[in-house]
C-alpha cells in the first residue's frame, strides 16, 4: 500500500512539473508573440487577451494611418526631427513641395545643399511663432512657423509646422497698392473737376470777348488773371501731392507756414464755383475776421476743404434749394477754423461714427477714403475735426486750429 501511494505521489510530481513547464512554455511563448507582435500561433488559454492586443493594434494602426493621412493632405509642411542625431521622424509631402526636396532621412542632408536654410531650421524658436523667409531651388517663400518640443521613447524631437503665407502677403500687398491707387485717383479726381470746370469757364469767357470784338477791361483782366492764379495753385499742389506720396518709405511732414484762411477759402470757393454753379448750387464765402491766420500745409488743406465741398455736392443732390457755404473765423478760445457747411441730407446717427474708417462709404459709387484721408490730414496738424449733422437739415465739417502765437 505504502508502495503504491508512492508511487502515485511521484507521478503527481512529475505531471506537476511538466504542466508548470508547460505552462512556463506557453507564458514564454504568448510574452515573445507579444514582444514581436506575432499572433500567427495560436494560444487558445490567452485567446482573450490576444484578441484584446489585436483589437487595440488595429485600433492604433487605424489611428496612424488616420494622422498619416491628415498630415500629408494639409497645406501645412511638417517636419519632425531628432535634437541630436537629427534624424528625421516625420515629414509629409507639402513640406518636400514647399522646399522642392525629396523625403529624407536625415536633415544634415539639408546641410550640405543649403546650410543656410539648415541654420534657420535649427534656430526656429520654440512655442512662438515667426516668419522665415526660406530661399530653396531658386524660389523664394515666406512661410509662418511654429515649434514644438517633444520627447518620446527617450529622445527628444522638434516639430515645425511651416505655413506658406507668400499668397496671402501679396494678395495684402495687392490690396493696398489697389488701396493706394484709390487713393490718388480720388484726390486728382477731386482736383482736376474744380480745375477743367475753371478753365473752361475762363475759355468761354475770352471767346465771347473775341465774339463781341470788345475790348478787355481792368476788371476782366483781374477775373482772369485770379483763375489762372488759382488753376496753377491747384495744380501746384496736386502735384506736390503726388509727389508726398510717390516714396511710400517716407513719413508725410507737412510745410508748415502761416496763411490767412480768408485767402485761402477764396482761392477754393474761385476755383469750385463754375462747376456747382453748373449745377444749380448756391456756394457762398463768409467770415468773421478777414485777418484769421492760421498754421497749415496750404496744399494738404486745401485738399481737406475740397474733399469737405465734394462730399457736400453729394448730400445736397436731391435738394431743391442745393446749398454750401464756407466759413472761417477764430472761436472763443482763439482756435482759428474752417467750416464747410451744406443743407442737405444730414448723417444719420447710426453711421456718424463710422464715416472715418477707411473704404466705408454711403455713395452708390464711393470708395470710402475722402474723410479717412481728411482726418489723418488734420491730425499731421495737430488740429482737430469736428462733425455736426442733422438729418435732412445738413452737416457741417470744422477743421479747428491750434492758437496762434502773439
Amino acid at each position: 500500500m505504502i508502495i503504491l501511494l508512492s508511487i502515485l505521489i511521484a507521478i503527481l510530481l512529475v505531471y506537476i512539473i511538466y504542466v508548470r513547464r508547460k505552462t512556463k512554455q506557453d507564458i514564454d511563448e504568448f510574452a515573445e508573440s507579444i514582444i514581436n507582435k506575432d499572433f500567427s500561433r495560436k494560444h487558445p488559454r490567452y485567446q482573450s487577451i490576444t484578441d484584446a492586443f489585436l483589437t487595440l493594434a488595429g485600433e492604433k494602426e487605424a489611428q496612424q494611418h488616420y494622422l498619416k493621412e491628415m498630415l500629408e493632405l494639409v497645406d501645412t509642411g511638417i517636419l519632425a526631427y531628432d535634437v541630436e542625431t537629427y534624424d528625421t521622424l516625420w515629414m509629409n509631402d507639402s513640406f518636400t513641395t514647399m522646399l522642392n526636396i525629396p523625403h529624407i532621412k536625415n536633415i544634415n542632408w539639408l546641410k550640405k545643399q543649403n546650410e543656410a536654410l539648415f541654420n534657420e531650421l535649427l534656430n526656429i524658436p520654440v512655442n512662438n511663432s515667426s516668419l522665415l523667409t526660406i530661399h530653396a531651388r531658386k524660389q523664394t517663400i515666406k512661410t509662418m512657423t511654429n515649434a514644438s518640443v517633444f520627447q518620446t521613447g527617450g529622445k527628444t524631437y522638434k516639430l515645425i509646422a511651416f505655413h506658406n503665407v507668400s499668397a496671402t502677403m501679396e494678395e495684402v500687398e495687392s490690396g493696398a497698392w489697389k488701396g493706394l491707387l484709390n487713393v490718388m485717383t480720388h484726390e486728382i479726381m477731386n482736383s482736376i473737376v474744380p480745375v477743367s470746370s475753371l478753365s473752361d469757364t475762363l475759355k468761354r469767357k475770352i471767346h465771347t470777348l473775341k465774339d463781341s470784338s470788345s475790348e478787355l477791361t481792368e476788371p476782366d483782366l483781374e477775373d482772369m488773371e485770379l483763375a489762372l492764379d488759382t488753376i496753377h495753385r491747384r495744380s501746384e499742389g496736386l502735384l506736390r501731392f503726388a509727389e508726398t506720396y510717390r516714396n511710400l518709405s517716407q513719413k508725410i511732414v507737412p510745410d508748415m507756414k502761416s496763411y490767412n484762411l480768408y485767402d485761402l477759402l477764396c482761392s477754393i470757393h474761385s476755383l469750385m464755383n463754375p462747376s456747382l454753379q453748373q449745377k444749380g448750387i448756391a456756394f457762398t464765402l463768409k467770415t468773421e475776421d478777414p485777418d484769421v491766420t492760421a498754421c497749415m500745409d496750404r496744399d494738404l488743406i486745401e485738399q481737406v476743404i475740397i474733399n469737405f465741398v465734394t462730399n457736400a455736392t453729394y448730400a445736397i443732390s436731391k435738394k431743391d434749394t442745393p446749398e454750401i457755404h464756407l466759413f472761417s473765423g477764430c472761436d472763443a478760445e482763439g482756435h482759428p477754423y474752417i467750416t464747410v457747411a451744406d443743407n442737405g441730407c444730414g448723417i444719420s446717427d447710426t453711421i456718424r461714427d463710422k464715416i472715418f474708417i477707411p473704404f466705408f462709404s454711403t455713395k452708390k459709387n464711393g470708395n470710402g477714403i475722402g474723410l479717412s484721408i481728411s482726418r489723418e490730414i488734420v491730425k499731421l496738424h495737430n488740429a482737430k475735426l469736428h462733425v455736426q449733422s442733422q438729418e435732412k437739415a445738413g452737416s457741417a465739417f470744422t477743421v479747428l486750429f491750434s492758437p496762434q502765437s502773439k
